[in-house]
């Protein structure tokens, strides 16, 4: 069945590619629970047809579908079935990105970025398999920022970097804060890294329209796109309930995203949550953040020169695009699964694209780590958080936090 003259690097990636498929089925029935939260469900009803409003994407495109197939969509049962398969074919396109990515990888850094492509799966797989966000609207979010990605990495029809980097925020407009950094920063990188003024022009230009587009787009639906809310609710909120799980739709999604009411005052006591558990597993991830510290700011230091250290710089620093998540919003749960995102995909985007520092950083990370006598508690570590949640990081730290609270903070 499997050809017998492989050469070493294919049979290293296929004996990969087949390992990943497996944790990655076994995570999902590990975590499955086949139900979409209320939430999620409530997101479908909001849809275009109503003005172009926050949010409104997937369901427009849901009740699209609606009206080309024979049958009703506007049903929990139907809403559960499209997200089964919306869910299964993104799982098929990360397993395709972790392909590319071990492909197009030399042969002598394969195996740290099979363990990055791991920890980066470990954590997507098991977050969008679980019920609080199996169908979660973030999915399409992180989707789009791939296939852009993968466009600039192999500079292939660059320019619809543009239009996707509209599409991510008209999915949601979070978007311009969680995933919009992975376009940018890949944009940035290769401004820097240009050879010439033509190629360092073109950069510089797709930059600058995606993030006036996505800017404006964000400007759009946080101030000016609920207008009309009061004369739809009571339609949308029928749609809602006959699409959600025994009627059970999100009434807090609808009164923010139709009606345009501040729900901030009644965060309060999430903070608190998000307070605690997020210095705790800050604490508990310190080996991670460590090594992550060294890595960055070992290639910060190989620059050549300025112009090359400033292109490191912003790989580094991207993330904090997340601070304005971290400091006004609650999901912290969301924010990690971010944070581990563009890390991830950014390394493996670097060496996709050649980098050498990169390349020989990573390796020499890998060497190293690879002798410590802890490693395999390293590598394991990991799955007590997964799958990540919302408000909640994890269970795990859900659990941990309580039993903290309980000794000793007493805030709750």
């Amino acid at each position: 069945m499997f050809r017998k003259d492989l050469t070493s690097k294919e049979l290293e990636i296929r004996n990969f590619m087949l390992m990943l498929c497996m944790t990655c089925f076994a995570t999902f029935l590990a975590c499955y629970q086949n139900v979409v939260r209320s939430y999620n469900s409530t997101m479908l009803a909001l849809s275009y047809e109503y003005g172009f409003t926050s949010r409104s994407l997937l369901g427009t495109i849901y009740h699209v579908i609606n009206k080309i197939l024979p049958v009703n969509m506007i049903d929990y049962d139907m809403a559960l079935l499209f997200a089964q398969i919306v869910t299964g074919l993104f799982f098929l396109f990360l397993i395709y990105f972790c392909y590319l990515c071990v492909k197009n990888c030399k042969e002598d850094y394969i195996k740290p970025c099979e363990y990055i492509i791991l920890f980066f799966m470990l954590f997507t797989i098991a977050t969008f398999s679980a019920g609080y966000n199996f169908f979660r609207v973030d999915l399409f979010m992180i989707w789009v920022s791939l296939i852009a990605a993968l466009l600039i990495i192999f500079e292939k029809a660059e320019w619809l970097v543009v239009p996707l980097s509209a599409i991510g925020v008209m999915f949601h407009q979070g978007y311009v804060f969680m995933y919009f950094n992975i376009i940018l920063i890949l944009l940035i990188y290769k401004f820097f890294d240009a050879k010439d003024d033509k190629r360092r022009w073109k950069y510089g230009i797709l930059f600058g329209l995606s993030f006036l587009l996505g800017s404006a787009l964000f400007l759009w639906f946080e101030f000016f796109s609920r207008s009309n809310g009061a004369s739809i609710y009571e339609f949308i909120k029928e749609e809602a309930r006959s699409l959600s799980l025994n009627g059970a739709y999100h009434t807090t999604l609808l009164q923010h995203e139709v009606l345009g009411i501040d729900l901030s005052h009644t965060e309060k006591g999430f903070r608190v949550i998000n307070y605690v558990q997020f210095p705790l597993f800050t604490i508990l991830l310190t080996p991670y953040i460590v090594v992550g510290y060294d890595f960055f700011k070992s290639l910060i230091v190989q620059g050549k020169n300025w112009w090359e250290k400033l292109k490191y710089i912003f790989v580094a620093i991207g993330s904090l695009t997340m601070l304005p998540d971290f400091i006004l919003k609650i999901d912290y749960g969301r924010w990690i699964l971010t944070l581990i995102i563009y890390y991830a995909v950014m390394i493996l985007a670097l060496v996709m694209m050649g980098d050498r520092v990169v390349e020989n950083q990573l390796y020499y990370t890998y060497e190293r780590l690879k002798k410590k006598p802890w490693i395999m508690i390293f590598i394991i570590y990991p799955i007590f958080f997964i799958p990540l949640c919302d408000v909640d990081i994890s269970t795990f730290m859900q659990f941990f936090a309580d039993q903290m609270d309980e000794w000793f903070l007493h805030v709750y």
